[in-house]
């Protein structure tokens, strides 16, 4: 146990320096720990951050030099809030890891926590810097003046994301994918228009029935939704130019018989495109590089953005992201576009979709690209009303993400 609490320590210190959460957990955890919890501790803490550190600080007369005791700290107030165990034993536990970390700064681990308890009630309302919210200022600012119902955004991005799977129609049905799930005790629930099947008592994807046989893709309902506005037809060429991970090119391809390439700058990233085909039983050709002179029915650019439309699903975003990063990703979309663009046919269609849900990464990279071409038509986009959405953006709430689309067309 007080090994786990360790290294759960060092993983958040390691995010909150800005590393990525997947890589840390990969470098850090062994055989001999509990990874569900510290998974737990990990991404409760991550999830509301901002909020117990401030709380942290109003028991603390100095700062506290050692970085592994302070994140051990501020796991613990996780814990002390939300979970399952008696608060004494937690308070206990973390002490006895302190002693690992330092054996001098037990009493003082063990003071802090005593104290928390007894001033729980009142360091638990923090106002100061917008606090409560656990985001970067920046971050509530920058909704603050895009969106009136900006608290509740900010409330639903520190909720857990839900886990939505998608069936694969080339492999079988859903009411018999539904049987299986049954047979095996995997509690699920329809949700949007009994539309989405959302998995309820399994967070584990590989342990679900045929996960390696390929008969169900995790996504996102919202993401499930760029499929439909592709106007797609059978034997169309279509280029799928930021395809990592694959989620909309496999679901392209259950849909439809399609000519799809592939393409995405990371190398790396090119491999999990492979990896989910093959899982899947799809075929796409897999671009190393972009020849202008092929020419697409259709593009989609999915583009890399700042994740803020996805932030419960990716919780690490919030310590990852500077708000001069958007400016770089502005930039970056908007060359996506125009490299679309180019190798977009007369009278094709291109879908734009982000993951973001601020305005300069979607309605302003827009503006930005309708100023650099002639020939663009805007091709009209009808999101269900099942949705929460205004115009083009997806609202993230329990049941979806914060997506954003933009279709154009070719003059």
């Amino acid at each position: 146990m007080e090994n786990d609490l360790i290294v759960a320590s060092r993983i958040v210190q390691q995010i909150v320096d800005g590393k990525n959460i997947d890589k840390i957990f990969m470098e850090n955890i062994s055989a001999k720990n509990n990874v569900s919890l510290v998974k737990d501790i990990v991404y409760g803490s991550i999830r509301n951050y901002y909020l117990y550190e401030a709380q942290l600080d109003q028991l603390l007369k100095s700062e506290i030099k050692s970085k592994d005791i302070k994140y051990l700290l501020i796991n613990a107030i996780y814990q002390l809030n939300h979970q399952a165990i008696k608060k004494f034993t937690i308070v206990n536990q973390n002490v006895e890891a302190s002693k690992k970390i330092n054996q001098k700064l037990s009493n003082f681990v063990n003071a802090i926590l005593r104290n928390y308890l007894r001033k729980q009630n009142e360091i638990n309302e923090v106002n100061e810097r917008d606090v409560n919210y656990s985001y970067p200022q920046w971050w509530v600012d920058k909704l603050k003046k895009q969106y009136e119902d900006y608290e509740e955004i900010l409330r639903v991005g520190n909720t857990r994301g839900n886990l939505v799977i998608r069936i694969n129609k080339r492999k079988t049905t859903e009411g018999e994918y539904l049987d299986l799930l049954e047979k095996h005790n995997i509690e699920y629930v329809k949700i949007i228009s009994d539309k989405y099947i959302q998995i309820q008592n399994e967070k584990d994807i590989k342990k679900l029935p045929k996960f390696m046989d390929g008969f169900f893709y995790v996504q996102d309902p919202g993401a499930q939704l760029a499929v439909n506005f592709l106007d797609l037809k059978d034997e169309m060429s279509v280029l799928d130019l930021c395809a990592s991970p694959g989620g909309k090119a496999t679901h392209m391809l259950e849909e439809y018989n399609i000519n799809l390439d592939c393409y995405d700058i990371s190398a790396e990233r090119l491999n999990l495109i492979k990896d989910n085909l093959e899982r899947l039983g799809h075929h796409a050709k897999i671009l190393k590089n972009l020849e202008l002179k092929s020419q697409y029915d259709r593009v989609l650019v999915d583009a890399p953005c700042s994740g803020s439309g996805v932030v419960r699903r990716h919780v690490d975003i919030k310590m990852m992201r500077k708000e001069e990063d958007i400016k770089k990703f502005q930039n970056q979309q908007l060359d996506l576009l125009k490299k679309g663009w180019k190798r977009l046919k007369k009278n094709g269609k291109l879908l734009y979709i982000t993951c973001s849900i601020f305005e300069e990464e979607n309605k302003q990279v827009v503006e930005n690209f309708l100023k650099t071409e002639n020939d663009i038509q805007i091709g009209d986009i009808k999101i269900p009303e099942s949705f929460m959405f205004i115009n083009s953006q997806l609202i993230p709430n329990r049941e979806h993400d914060g997506l954003y689309f933009k279709l154009f067309i070719k003059n």
